[in-house]
């Protein structure tokens, strides 16, 4: 049962989270795993110490580029980054996304090397619920200050927190527009995917049944279920005025500065009453607080309650959640709407839960590992060299996954249909390959990789059961091994000894074990 808890809390139950977990026993290991620590050192050096390559071709302006460098940018403030979205400075397109693709080289990092495995999951669920598209370069500049600002700081903390940082970070007011939003031209696609899919969730959404905010059942108590078009509407003109320092002219000789931080513009405001959840805004309220007072009410609503907490429940126990877990899980987040770990208050109900555990053990319940988990898993559980590369990142993002650039707001589906179409089964299925072969010059795997725990001679059926045990777990090793035996028609029984086109045989039956279902699915 560790084993499962481990592969399905976790990027991958390696050998020495399987001995922590062991020494300290399942709650301790769960609660330190919700209270993650900021520095790790072993994390930390190797991420200075890493490299990612960066090829460009040359043009009248610049020279080519092709050589690896350092992770520099990844960590640095929106200030100090944000020279490079300007176009009167000659840079290579390479250059000014830079910051993005050091995003992409650390996250898988940290998914291979950090012991704080369960806030990479939470970090992934969240940059899907709260999706940017960084394909604009002002967007991509100011990831990084996004994802440690917003996700990272909240992710496991108070939602409420969370859903502020959010609606005020640089990603969020520019690809939904509304750094745009000024009195008489609101601009709805912010509120619209606030109550859509940041908080109360498409199915409160009753405008299909109520054309006014009094019809919505609750309204006329000051607590309406769902939520109308004319919420969004009200709602588009509390957060005008939120917007960021982007060098624009305000009107009357007022120009702001170019630093892409968020600022708020008392002009740009609508500062009349609203309407908005059945609840009345006064006019001429205090600075902001038009917007904050939404989110607030947003975040406290029981339909956000109930949205995040069956989306939290489909991430991480089964496609199709326990209505009973959902149902609980709902009672502890409205429980704990201030409490400041409240969102990790959630996920220990959800995990120490009779419906969780049951999942753990039903075959039929299992999640399909993303494709960025299934590299980092397969990296982890034969402990590979690795080292981050571009071609990995577009194997990736060819097999589904398209890690920071997934086009609409709605973030990545999370039900197995859309991950396993032929063209992306193909691309899961090269994934282990190219990594234990090197496609993607992410680390050279040699004999010693494998075989460093044993001494010579060495017996390739003992080596493959070894792995596969790693891999899979005691219960579904032998089912597996049979069926590839089958399919070869060779079982392995050689001694292995220098030879390295032994190895090469050796290395694709472990990338074979990853393509099977037992190993797909966590």
């Amino acid at each position: 049962m560790s084993f499962n808890l481990l592969n399905r809390l976790t990027l991958g139950a390696n050998q020495s989270m399987l001995e922590s977990f062991n020494a300290v026993g399942e709650t301790r290991w769960l609660e330190e795993q919700l209270h993650p620590s900021e520095n790790d050192p072993a994390l930390e050096q190797r991420l200075s110490s890493a490299v990612f390559r960066i090829n460009y071709g040359a043009t009248s302006d610049y020279a080519a580029v092709n050589e690896n460098r350092p992770l520099t940018l990844w960590q640095k403030p929106l200030k100090d980054l944000w020279s490079l979205t300007d176009y009167q400075i000659k840079l290579a397109h390479e250059e000014r996304i830079r910051p993005l693709r050091e995003l992409m080289a650390a996250r898988l990092i940290r998914g291979v090397y950090s012991p704080w495995q369960l806030q990479e999951l939470m970090v992934d669920f969240w940059l899907d619920h709260f999706n940017v598209h960084a394909g604009d370069v002002q967007v991509a500049v100011a990831m990084p200050s996004f994802e440690q600002g917003s996700i990272r700081q909240h992710g496991l903390g108070n939602f409420k927190n969370l859903l502020e940082s959010v609606a005020q970070s640089t990603p969020m007011l520019i690809y939904l527009n509304n750094r745009s939003s000024r009195t008489g031209a609101p601009n709805e696609n912010y509120a619209r995917e606030l109550f859509e899919l940041h908080t109360m969730g498409k199915d409160n959404y009753l405008n299909n049944l109520y054309s006014k905010w009094k019809q919505v059942p609750g309204a006329q108590t000051g607590a309406p279920t769902g939520y109308i078009d004319q919420d969004v509407y009200e709602a588009a003109r509390a957060f005008t005025g939120w917007m960021i320092e982007d060098a624009r002219q305000m009107g009357s000789g007022v120009k702001l500065p170019n630093t892409g931080a968020f600022t708020y513009s008392e002009s740009w405001h609508d500062p009349y009453q609203k309407r908005i959840l059945a609840q009345d805004f006064d006019p001429f309220d205090a600075p902001m607080a038009d917007g904050k007072r939404v989110l607030d009410m947003l975040s406290g609503h029981p339909g956000t309650a109930h949205h995040l907490s069956e989306k939290i429940c489909r991430r991480f126990v089964s496609d199709t959640p326990p209505r009973s877990l959902v149902d609980s899980t709902t009672k502890v987040w409205l429980a704990n709407i201030k409490h400041p770990r409240q969102i990790a208050l959630v996920m220990q109900h959800i995990f120490k839960s009779n419906e969780f555990k049951q999942a753990l053990a039903d075959r039929r319940q299992r999640k399909l590992k993303r494709p960025f988990e299934l590299a980092v898993s397969f990296i982890r559980q034969l402990d590979l060299p690795f080292s981050p590369s571009m071609g990995l990142v577009n194997e990736i993002s060819s097999a589904g996954q398209r890690m920071y650039l997934w086009p609409t707001p709605d973030g990545h589906p999370d039900h197995s249909a859309y991950w396993l179409s032929t063209h992306t089964m193909r691309r899961r299925w090269n994934i282990p390959l190219g990594l234990i072969e090197n496609w993607w010059a992410t680390g050279f795997v040699g004999a010693e990789h494998l075989s460093a725990q044993f001494k010579q001679p060495l017996n390739e059926t003992t080596l493959i059961a070894h792995h596969a045990q790693n891999m899979l777990g005691e219960g579904q090793t032998q089912e597996t091994l049979s069926l590839m035996n089958k399919a070869l028609q060779t079982p392995p029984k050689r001694l292995l000894g220098a030879g390295n086109d032994e190895w090469v045989q050796v290395k694709r039956q472990l990338a074979y074990i990853a393509m099977s279902p037992a190993y797909q699915y966590r």
